[in-house]
C-alpha cells in the first residue's frame, strides 16, 4: 500500500484587474492597497509556475492546496482561480480547501469558493460540506475549512463546533480501518509561533479533538514559512507540516521562498512510514533542501 501526494499552500495568484470603486469599500481596500504597495513584488507568478512545473515532473498521485488562492475575495479572483485550478489538473487529482483570503469578506458561494466545487467535494457528494474525506490508495484526505469572515487586520480562522464535532466522528470512524487520516487545513493548529491575529481561534479544541481520536499526519497553511511541529494524540505524538507561499519569490532578509512537499506514505509490517521530501526555490531554481522518514504507528 502505497501512495505520494505533493502539497502547496497559499498561492495567492495575482489580483485581478478592472477593481471597481464599490468592491473596495470595505476590508478590501487595505489589502488592495496592501498587494499594489509590496505583496505583488514578493507573490510572483513565475514563480509559482516554477513551482507547478516542478511538481508534475516528480508526478505524484495526488496533489493538496491548503487554501489561499486569491488575495481579497473579488468573484473575478475566484474565476481566474478555477482557470488556474483546470490548468494545475483534473478535481480527481487535486484538492483544494479555502483560506482566510478566500474570506476576506463575504461573498456569495456561487460567486467565491462555489466555483472551484468539483476540487472540493468528498467522495461520491454532490455537493461542498466541510469536513470532507477523499480516499486515495490507503490515505483518507480529511479536509476542513478554517476561512471565516474577519474584522480589518485580522487574519484569524475558525473551524466551529459542528465542525469539530463531525471530524471526531470522521476520524473516529476512520480510524481501525488501516488507512493513513491526513488533516488538513489552512490556519496552524499550534500556539506559536502564529501571531494572535492571525491564529485559529479553536486551536485549542481542535487539538482536544485530535488527542481523542488520533491522525497520522496535519497539513496546513497560512504562516508563510516551513514548519515542523507535533502535537498530542491517544497513542503519542502527530506530525504536524506546514509550508511557505508557492509563490513567494527569493529573499534575502525573510528566508520565506516558494517550497513544496512531496510526502510518501507505505504501509509497513507494524505501521507506517511517511517519508518527505522537500523542494525549494533557490538561485538554481527548485532544489531539494531536505528529507526524512518517520515510522508511525497503527492507530
Amino acid at each position: 500500500m502505497h501512495l505520494s501526494f505533493a502539497h502547496m499552500s497559499d498561492p495567492h495568484n495575482p489580483l485581478t484587474p478592472n477593481v471597481t470603486l464599490g468592491q473596495l469599500l470595505n476590508k478590501r481596500f487595505l489589502g488592495y492597497k496592501s498587494w499594489h504597495r509590496k505583496r505583488h513584488l514578493r507573490h510572483r507568478p513565475e514563480v509559482l509556475a516554477a513551482l507547478l512545473a516542478d511538481i508534475k515532473a516528480t508526478t505524484p498521485d495526488h496533489l493538496i492546496i491548503s487554501g489561499d488562492l486569491t488575495n481579497i475575495a473579488l468573484p473575478d479572483e475566484f474565476a481566474a482561480s478555477r482557470v488556474w485550478l483546470e490548468h494545475v489538473g483534473p478535481p480527481q487529482d487535486v484538492t483544494v480547501i479555502p483560506g482566510n483570503h478566500e474570506a476576506y469578506v463575504h461573498v456569495p458561494f456561487d460567486q467565491g469558493i462555489g466555483q472551484w466545487t468539483p476540487w472540493m467535494l468528498g467522495d461520491n457528494a454532490t455537493e461542498v460540506t466541510f469536513p470532507f474525506v477523499r480516499r486515495r490508495g490507503p490515505v483518507a484526505f480529511v479536509m476542513l475549512s478554517t476561512a471565516t469572515v474577519t474584522p480589518p487586520l485580522m487574519a484569524t480562522g475558525t473551524l466551529g463546533k459542528q465542525q469539530l464535532q463531525e471530524l471526531e466522528n470522521i476520524l473516529e470512524n476512520l480510524r481501525g480501518r488501516d488507512l493513513f487520516r491526513c488533516v488538513v487545513l489552512h490556519h496552524p493548529p499550534e500556539d506559536h509561533p502564529t501571531k494572535r491575529r492571525k491564529a485559529l481561534r479553536d486551536r485549542a479544541a481542535f487539538r482536544d479533538v485530535l488527542t481523542r481520536t488520533g491522525a497520522e499526519l496535519i497539513l496546513h497553511g497560512h504562516q508563510h514559512h516551513s514548519h515542523f511541529g507535533l502535537i498530542n494524540g491517544p497513542a503519542g505524538k502527530i506530525p504536524v507540516l506546514g509550508v511557505p507561499s508557492a509563490s513567494m519569490g527569493l529573499s534575502h532578509t525573510k528566508g520565506d521562498e516558494a517550497r513544496w512537499n512531496l510526502l510518501d506514505v507505505r504501509r509497513g509490517d507494524h505501521g507506517w512510514r511517511l517519508s518527505s521530501h522537500a523542494r525549494g526555490l533557490t538561485q538554481r531554481g527548485f532544489e531539494t533542501i531536505g528529507r526524512w522518514s518517520l515510522d508511525i504507528p497503527l492507530s
